[in-house]
């Protein structure tokens, strides 16, 4: 949970389910009441004379049952929650507006085209807006994809001290980087004997000392598509490692850096973005690609 939450974000959200929006964590506080509540109903229903004495003694938060009280505690705090309109309105927004076609056409009947409303090929639906329309996937997704490889070209260039700023976010990736230990390539098309389709990825880092490659490509997909998207990767740039081994001599090894639309991340990019050399924390990325969604979104659906 390190710093995954905004300072000035809703507390109730901690602790409100995943499948409505929040984290899904149990408080402290809540468990003990929930188990206080179930003590002193079983020790006042009991035919034990001492057994309901200590019952009634029992501090107990509510005088409804254990099932009773965490419903409540469930409700009172997902209303709270939304009742603060500037925590997650934005998102809510977009998803009640993206939503709306869909209903109004499958449930209502009102209207007669769900579908997206650039490239009127799939249903608009939010997942799809932020990563699957190909009217904007040229254009529009560019932009979060290089801010997203903004921080961790800064990262490669930082490490093996290559010309940076001082800071992440004022960086500007160019094409080549070079000094007498490796060399960067940044978004560059690689001459090989073959004809192969695949042959520009976002970053080629070469270690000139130990004769190593690596090749890193950024993707920003729907979230469900995380791990079978760094997959589709590995594969993609198969064949471009083999003619890099033969051509340049090297041992090389392709890299995928995967981060969902909506933040979310495979098991596999904790190891991932160490080996490219990334130092920083993850939420910072994940941060970046959020905001780059939501600037989708407002384009799209404002």
């Amino acid at each position: 949970m390190h710093k995954s939450l905004h300072s000035r974000s809703d507390v109730n959200r901690v602790y409100v389910e995943k499948d409505q929006g929040g984290r899904g964590l149990m408080s402290v506080e809540e468990t003990v009441n929930y188990e206080s509540n179930s003590l002193k109903k079983y020790r006042e229903g009991s035919p034990v004379e001492f057994k309901r004495i200590a019952g009634k003694i029992i501090n107990a938060s509510s005088e409804n049952g254990r099932q009773e009280y965490r419903n409540h505690q469930k409700t009172e705090r997902k209303q709270n929650w939304h009742d603060k309109q500037m925590n997650g309105q934005h998102l809510r927004q977009t998803e009640d507006q993206a939503a709306k076609k869909t209903w109004k056409t499958k449930i209502e009947k009102s209207i007669n085209y769900p579908k997206c409303r650039l490239c009127k090929q799939k249903d608009e639906t939010v997942s799809h807006i932020v990563s699957e329309c190909s009217k904007i996937a040229q254009t529009e997704y560019k932009g979060p994809h290089d801010k997203v490889a903004r921080p961790v070209h800064w990262s490669i260039c930082k490490k093996h001290e290559l010309p940076h700023t001082e800071k992440w976010y004022e960086h500007r990736a160019e094409a080549v980087l070079e000094n007498e230990k490796v060399k960067l390539l940044w978004d560059f098309n690689v001459q090989t004997d073959q004809v192969l389709e695949a042959r520009r990825p976002d970053l080629i880092l070469t270690n000139k000392e130990t004769k190593q490659c690596q090749v890193t490509d950024i993707a920003i997909p729907r979230d469900t598509r995380v791990v079978q998207k760094e997959n589709e990767k590995i594969d993609k740039y198969k064949e471009l490692g083999f003619e890099i081994n033969r051509l340049w001599k090297v041992k090389t090894k392709m890299i995928p850096i995967v981060i969902g639309a909506l933040g979310a991340i495979s098991i596999r990019h904790i190891v991932y973005l160490p080996e490219v050399g990334v130092n920083m924390y993850f939420e910072t990325i994940q941060k970046t690609t959020i905001l780059g969604t939501a600037d989708i979104l407002r384009k799209v659906l404002s």
